[in-house]
């Protein structure tokens, strides 16, 4: 019988026995209407204009807090720019992190739809 390991021998771009990737999404339902947004801006953060600019401001702390834990921790941060291919990219870090035993951030933006204000 023939396993997924025999099909998938000399065709896989990465070989891990770990996690490879952790997403944050943040998923809220109470965030996925209006009013819940306003509610969490204005009555949780305690902003005084409900003001979508405030995510931003949200992730940005938390991608510097990412860096400063990085930095902290003697983490290696990757960066992915557009059109680079993620797998190439990685290979190097991944090569020289199965030698020291710890791993590495990476960094990509991702599109994703999103509610606009008008």
């Amino acid at each position: 019988m023939v396993t997924v390991n025999d099909v998938l021998d000399g065709h896989t771009g990465l070989d891990l026995s770990c996690l490879d990737r952790l997403y944050l999404p943040g998923f809220v339902q109470e965030l996925q209407t209006p009013g819940g947004v306003v509610y969490f801006l204005r009555e949780h953060l305690g902003m005084p204009i409900a003001s979508p600019a405030i995510f931003e401001q949200i992730g940005a702390r938390f991608r510097v807090g990412m860096r400063r834990y990085a930095g902290a921790n003697h983490i290696p941060v990757v960066r992915f720019r557009r059109g680079d291919r993620k797998v190439e990219v990685m290979r190097p870090h991944l090569d020289q992190a199965a030698r020291r035993g710890r791993s590495q951030f990476s960094f990509a933006k991702e599109r994703r739809r999103v509610t606009r204000p008008t």
